[in-house]
């Protein structure tokens, strides 16, 4: 109905800028990416609900799972109609680990840089995709889960923003048998207490955290603490998670600063003092917000997983703690939904630890896995009543933002880093900027016409069918409104198609129209330092 050159026009529509990131997840220079959709103003939990593909077997003994775009159906094993569940998003058998990253990760990714905290659960039975969803590192880019993408996204963004500095740092831990373990430090940093901060937030006492400054150095972190995660094999699980993993982000974002001026600008910058002055400070607004990404360990009947069999009751134990605080969360989740008085976080180190994840400052989504198979129906249908738990949880994001103080170090960093970039970019990147804009311009301008022939054409149709309309059979009248239909649904579609692509490409313009602002403006205040 409309053409790929309507819809990819040069790299500037989001088909095009996912093609971008999967180059940045391999390592290669960042490119510009369009604005991502925000997460939808809900004000509670967003529940996205994933099902796996089936496995061999299982598709002889039959499926009872469907999925459409905000509903899962799952088939009554007594044939009576499908029990359905609502979601904000469902990802069918076929779905792709870039579909889930487009509506779950990126307006995730997005709100952290504005400042708020996000987190993102994946939930369901053991075997149900949910550490293939949030943590492969992935033998290629398709297969690539949550955290890599997220890491090249997140330094993709860093890198096209010149206007701002980034500290961003990793942590990574896990909760086994009710005990927090730090990952980036295995040994001998065991049995981490939970503590409040005074953000109202819950922080793990102890853990490492590091600053990295490349997705490379991020993924490197993420790798080496994924070989000390505890994993077993089970009856249901050839590789099953046997603890829940942690893994946080944790970005400061402020303005760059050049002139010494801080936000006043040049103005400010006779109070502060010269930037090279080795006393000067300057006062601006810093933001920080603070993903977190949880794959909970799968919940399991102990006689289907072999767990009571294993004679060291090493994995029955594993089981019974998983079950344990995945039960705790359920109440926790069913306090909130009810808005009850006393809500039961102290329960468990899973909920201690996400009190502020759930029904406080956070913009929170849940993935909820689950298996198509027959055999797997009633771990299916209790993990999609969880998520219609979780849909009645309020969550009260807000921005994270203070002052802090900018020295001299750190603000000739700022200048040397600048010019840097303007070694590596300078003048030609923003010739590059123009040329781009001015392209967008005139695609949007051929969309706009593209968009009033299509109008014009389906006004021109109505009115030949009502026209002919008095001189047909009933028969033909009947035939000929059925087709007058088809076109008329075709036209429509088509101008669906070519609302999103000027939607994609208006959003392309403006987020071109800002970096182009802030490289000029970065070039004019480099130059006014050097003059």
């Amino acid at each position: 109905l409309v053409s790929s050159r309507s819809l990819s026009p040069s790299g500037f529509t989001r088909r095009a800028s996912t093609a971008q990131r999967r180059t940045h997840l391999s390592a290669s220079p960042p490119a510009a990416r369009p604005p991502s959709s925000t997460m939808k103003p809900t004000g509670r939990v967003l529940v996205y609900t994933r099902v796996r593909p089936p496995k061999g077997p299982e598709r002889k003994d039959g499926l009872v799972v469907t999925a459409s775009a905000t509903e899962v159906a799952v088939a009554d094993k007594n044939d009576r109609d499908p029990r359905t569940f609502p979601c904000d998003g469902a990802f069918a058998m076929d779905a792709s680990q870039e579909d889930v990253f487009e509506q779950v990760g990126q307006p995730i990714l997005d709100s952290v840089l504005e400042g708020y905290n996000g987190c993102v659960l994946a939930y369901g039975q053991t075997g149900s995709g949910k550490t293939h969803t949030l943590l492969n590192p992935g033998e290629s880019v398709a297969d690539s889960g949550l955290v890599p993408r997220l890491a090249a996204a997140l330094f993709f963004t860093i890198g096209q923003d010149v206007g701002s500095v980034y500290v961003v740092r990793v942590s990574f831990f896990q909760i086994y048998n009710e005990q927090v373990d730090d990952l980036l430090k295995p040994v001998g940093n065991h049995n981490l207490k939970i503590k409040p901060n005074e953000k109202g937030g819950m922080d793990v006492d102890g853990a490492t955290q590091v600053r990295v400054s490349s997705p490379a150095a991020l993924m490197q972190l993420f790798n080496q603490g994924r070989k000390n995660l505890i994993y077993a094999e089970t009856r249901m699980n050839k590789s099953s998670s046997r603890s829940h993993a942690v893994f946080q982000l944790v970005v400061d974002r402020r303005p760059r600063i050049l002139d010494g001026g801080g936000e006043g600008g040049a103005d400010a910058a006779g109070a502060a003092g010269a930037a090279g002055s080795e006393d000067a400070e300057v006062e601006t607004t810093q933001v920080t917000g603070k993903l977190t990404l949880v794959d909970l360990a799968g919940s399991e009947r102990v006689k289907r997983s072999g767990a009571d069999s294993d004679l060291s009751g090493v994995r029955f134990k594993e089981a019974v703690n998983i079950n344990t605080s995945l039960l705790g969360l359920g109440s926790v989740m069913k306090a909130l939904g009810d808005k009850a008085k006393f809500v039961p976080y102290r329960d468990s180190k899973l909920t201690q630890l996400l009190q502020d994840s759930l029904g406080g400052n956070c913009r929170t989504a849940l993935v909820v896995c689950v298996s198509p198979a027959a055999a797997d129906h009633s771990e299916t249908t209790g993990a999609l009543e969880f998520g219609q738990r979780a849909m009645k949880v309020a969550v009260h994001a807000r921005v994270n933002a203070g002052k802090v103080l900018v020295d001299a170090e750190r603000i000739a960093a700022d200048l040397e880093e600048a010019l840097r970039m303007r070694a590596q970019g300078g003048s030609g990147r923003i010739n590059e900027l123009e040329d781009n804009l001015k392209e967008a311009e005139a695609r949007l301008a051929d969309l706009a016409a593209e968009r009033e022939a299509n109008a014009a054409a389906l006004r021109e149709a109505e009115a030949k069918a009502q026209a002919e309309a008095a001189q047909l059979t009933e028969q033909q009248r009947l035939d000929a409104e059925a087709e007058k239909e088809r076109l008329m649904g075709l036209m429509r579609d088509r101008e669906a198609a070519l609302r999103a692509a000027t939607d994609a490409l208006t959003g392309e313009r403006a987020q071109l129209s800002k970096e182009l602002g802030q490289r000029k403006a970065l070039e004019s205040r480099l130059e006014a330092r050097e003059l």
